[in-house]
């Protein structure tokens, strides 16, 4: 089989049976396959890239990666350390959408669009306040690193909803499906968390966190590829 499709098979194998392994509370397994289906997509992104690989792409995918590994304890006490590799990661996911929107000139939305963008940032401004008016309140030990968490990261959905409207370009595509993907994702995880044990939350959950590194990745290979075609 081929490096990078066994690479890619080995993210899906790994992906469903970490899972499989939540909905069947198979701790073992989570351990074995969670840091695997992620080791798999890091891996896939290092093989098919088409030249070094990106320091901000892998120190990302590193973040990411301690971040999933910290978030296997799964105790209370280590929940701020899951929000600081996070936040280390959609920083530097935002700074590189905001710089990409800089280096644009004379940057247009056509009129059509304004309407999609409104709904997306009513939307965002309703999921950052579930998270943090509904699922916490002000006696919540980590409140206010809750609340600047979560306007990084709508702030992060928002620029890449600017990137995709001004250019629908597939790597946008994939920035755009990755940050919808992952505010679902960690929505449905904190309120299935700290405020309502729902097990259709835990899947949909889990689902968007697995998809998200496969939206991850193919961004970070498609925005290799745009690099290379613009060196002279």
């Amino acid at each position: 089989m081929n490096t990078l499709k066994s690479h890619l098979t080995l993210y899906f194998i790994f992906g469903f049976l970490y899972f499989l392994a939540i909905l069947a509370d198979w701790p073992l397994l989570t351990y074995i396959a969670k840091p695997s289906f992620i080791g798999a997509a890091f891996f896939y992104y290092i093989e098919e890239s088409n030249k070094p690989a990106n320091r901000l792409h892998c120190t990302v995918l590193i973040l990411l990666f301690i971040s999933a590994l910290i978030n296997l304890l799964e105790g209370y006490s280590y929940f701020i350390y899951v929000l600081l590799f996070n936040f280390s990661a959609y920083c530097i996911l935002f700074y590189q959408s905001i710089k990409l929107l800089a280096q644009k000139q004379n940057l247009k939305i056509e009129k059509e669009y304004f309407v999609h963008f409104s709904l997306t940032l009513i939307f965002l401004a309703c999921l950052l306040y579930i998270v943090t008016f509904i699922v916490f309140d002000r006696s919540f030990e980590f409140y206010k690193a809750i609340s600047v968490y979560g306007f990084v990261l709508t702030s992060f959905a928002l620029s890449a909803t600017f990137l995709y409207l001004s250019d629908a370009s597939s790597k946008n595509m994939f920035l755009l499906l990755y940050a919808i993907d992952i505010i679902i994702g960690e929505l449905f995880y904190v309120i299935h968390h700290y405020y309502y044990n729902f097990t259709l939350l835990r899947v949909i959950s889990v689902s968007c966190y697995i998809l998200s590194f496969y939206f991850l990745v193919h961004y970070f290979l498609k925005d290799n590829n745009v690099q290379t075609e613009e060196q002279p």
